[in-house]
């Protein structure tokens, strides 16, 4: 079959001018698409800076972890609010808030409160995540305020103290739920906010002097003498959970000023720059110990208790026969798998801390209790301070919280590496567990102890004498 020239020629016509306007097109959209991504990216950048402060826990960690992020009794602002199983407490709000606004001491209208908190309103809605905040201002508001004052009353009031009601009656039933819920990653509130009502509740601070006390029990506090030590007494409550010494919290500087919320708070007096790491990290990556406690036990390594109480205090230090690994102390009960577990989620949120080292913690203490009787070595040094009822529980705990996480693969890397050093000397495990049980436990445990070591090798040392010059008298 032919084909007229002419017809061909038309067809090649429209060809080119088909291409040419693909082209144009083509260029068009090039050039459409280069706008909007660098647009994109300068937007990008500017979000950057607007992350939310307070995040929802990660849709994975959630799955695997089901029941630890979700209040028990109370809801903290909005990601919670309105849940009808947290009704009962949501009725005491208003009663609390009174309460609260009975005890400033600058008797100001609760009108002016309540202004005073609104004004910080968008600022607090930035916090969180773009959706999640109800879209009613006046809504929100009135969540911000009632919360916060729930949040203060709590922190600030020793209930032991005040006047019983229902109102108290019910809290302090619920008391520790209550504190469980206020650790929550979901549950929290803007430091922001709670530093505007705390400032009605207490003089300035540079008008009071400084408030020292011991803590000799968990969550029995007095009431303060400034906002910051009310926020510092709340922690000491939560850090009852960690055998500290008073004068430690006497040294606590809080930077509320660059705090988002509660949690963030706690999670920096749990945790402090690494304090035995080596310089030389890339020697160090592949380090990682899986021995159990048992196991270093008959190593000849015996346990110790941190004094200081933060989850990066972890020292291994190497005797001539025998080893020291200091751990630090945790108290645990029914809200420390919740309040761990929060604490991880708050590491693996985008808006989190830059480190891992609760996650880290965490799966150290899995690696080194393999079995029950584990457990129960690290309660005898006093490591472990367990009211959950048995040591398999606290056994499976660690065991549950620790699937699926992954820890910074340098955080108490050195001291792996010293146990491992330590393990493959040459002396037989045996022999190490045997002198450092029988000799260095049972016979230097005390000075009184030494003294009779001693006073008996001296002892001995004048009968070999004395037997030798006998034996062989000196010739005269």
């Amino acid at each position: 079959m032919t084909t007229d020239p002419a017809t061909e020629d038309n067809q090649s016509a429209e060809i080119s001018q088909t291409c040419t306007k693909s082209q144009e097109s083509s260029d068009n959209i090039t050039e459409g698409g280069k706008d909007k991504l660098l647009i994109s990216i300068r937007d990008y950048v500017n979000d950057t800076t607007k992350k939310p402060q307070i995040g929802r826990v990660p849709s994975l960690l959630r799955e695997s972890k089901n029941g630890c992020f979700d209040p028990l009794v109370v809801s903290i602002g909005p990601y919670h609010h309105g849940n009808p199983n947290l009704k009962a407490f949501e009725e005491l709000k208003i009663p609390i808030a009174q309460k609260f606004w009975h005890a400033c001491e600058n008797k100001l209208s609760i009108e002016l409160m309540y202004e005073t908190v609104a004004m910080e309103g968008e600022r607090a809605r930035e916090c969180y995540e773009k959706g999640s905040a109800c879209n009613d201002d006046e809504l929100f508001n009135r969540i911000m305020f009632l919360d916060a004052c729930f949040v203060l009353y709590v922190l600030c009031t020793n209930l032991q103290e005040e006047e019983q009601n229902e109102v108290t009656e019910r809290l302090v039933k619920s008391f520790y739920s209550v504190l469980r819920d206020l650790l929550l990653l979901e549950n929290q509130i803007p430091l922001l906010v709670l530093k505007v009502l705390l400032k009605f509740r207490f003089r300035r601070e540079k008008d009071q002097t400084p408030f020292k006390q011991k803590f000799p029990k968990p969550y029995i506090l007095m009431p303060p003498h400034s906002y910051t030590n009310a926020v510092e007494n709340f922690l000491a409550r939560m850090k009852g959970r960690s055998t500290t010494s008073g004068q430690e919290m006497n040294k606590w500087k809080l930077e509320l000023d660059s705090s988002p919320h509660l949690l963030h708070l706690l999670r920096e007096h749990f945790v402090s720059p690494f304090m035995h790491e080596d310089s030389n990290k890339s020697l160090l990556f592949e380090w990682e110990s899986r021995r159990s406690v048992t196991e270093l036990k008959s190593a000849g390594i015996h346990f110790k208790p941190s004094q200081t109480g933060n989850f990066t205090d972890v020292e291994f230090k190497s005797h001539l026969i025998y080893g020291t690994l200091t751990l630090p102390p945790l108290i645990v009960d029914d809200t420390t798998k919740s309040f761990l577990l929060n604490l991880v989620a708050y590491e693996k949120c985008p808006h989190g801390p830059s480190d891992l080292h609760i996650t880290s913690y965490i799966c150290l203490m899995a690696s080194l209790i393999h079995h029950p009787d584990d457990v129960k070595e690290l309660e005898k040094k006093r490591i472990l301070v367990s009211y959950l009822g048995s040591d398999e529980k606290l056994f499976q705990l660690f065991d549950e919280i620790s699937k699926d996480l992954a820890p910074d693969s340098f955080s108490y890397a050195y001291a792996n590496y010293q146990i491992e050093n330590h393990c493959q000397k040459k002396l037989p495990a045996w022999v190490q567990s045997w002198m450092v049980e029988e000799w260095m436990h049972k016979y230097f445990s005390s000075p009184w102890a030494f003294l009779a070591v001693l006073g008996a090798i001296i002892a001995l040392f004048l009968t070999a004498v004395q037997t030798y010059f006998t034996v062989f008298p000196r010739k005269t």
